[in-house]
């Protein structure tokens, strides 16, 4: 059997990065940076770290204060008289605002609206207080509902609205009235007056002078 020898001229390569050819071996010595025995004698030439932190502070309220000498005055030009609601204004919408600061209790909102003033009749209103349940508040006459289940605002705005239309339509809807169901509303809390007759007794000015 012949054995074929061939001889390469190819020149060997290494796939090292250059970067670390010829280090192997070689150790850095780690930097003593924040090593309290090579820190630099305090020559007592500059504030501690709580002085500049109080410095910040003082910055940060001289801030606050030029903005409000001179460009709050500014917004006087946005300035709009305020307009009572009129009758046909019955619901309220109640929010919370952090400023400066986000906070998961922004999304949430709160409507009211007294059902006196949806002008039911005493069928619908029978029906529309069994559907809404808890949420009708006998001694304010006020539906009181709340959302935070998604994560904008106005979406949770516009879920009441669909909600209360949704509540309206079905209390005129006479296909079931619900009068055979009894409506068993809590009593209104009565609110206790302070007795006059334990009030002190006023002292009467003596018109004598001394």
């Amino acid at each position: 059997m012949l054995r074929h020898f061939v001889k390469s001229n190819a020149r060997s390569f290494s796939t090292t990065p250059a970067a670390f050819a010829g280090r192997q071996g070689v150790r850095r010595r780690p930097a003593k940076k924040f090593d309290v025995e090579e820190m630099p004698k305090f020559e007592f030439d500059d504030q501690t770290t709580i002085g500049h932190n109080l410095f910040d502070n003082i910055r940060e309220v001289r801030q606050y204060l030029r903005k409000t000498e001179f460009e709050l005055p500014k917004l006087s030009v946005f300035a709009k008289p305020f307009e009572p609601p009129t009758s046909n204004q019955i619901l309220k919408f109640k929010t919370h605002t952090y400023l400066g600061e986000g906070h998961p209790v922004e999304r949430k909102v709160v409507l009211s609206v007294k059902v006196a003033d949806l002008k039911l009749n005493d069928t619908e209103r029978h029906k529309f207080l069994l559907l809404s349940g808890p949420r009708y508040h006998v001694d304010t006459d006020e539906l009181i509902m709340s959302s935070e289940r998604f994560p904008k605002r106005q979406q949770n705005k516009k879920f009441l609205l669909d909600t209360l239309h949704k509540l309206i339509n079905e209390a005129k809807d006479m296909k079931d009235t619900f009068a055979d169901v009894p409506l068993n509303l809590p009593k209104p809390k009565t609110r206790l007056e302070f007795p006059k007759e334990w009030l002190k007794p006023k002292k009467e000015e003596s018109s004598s002078i001394e």
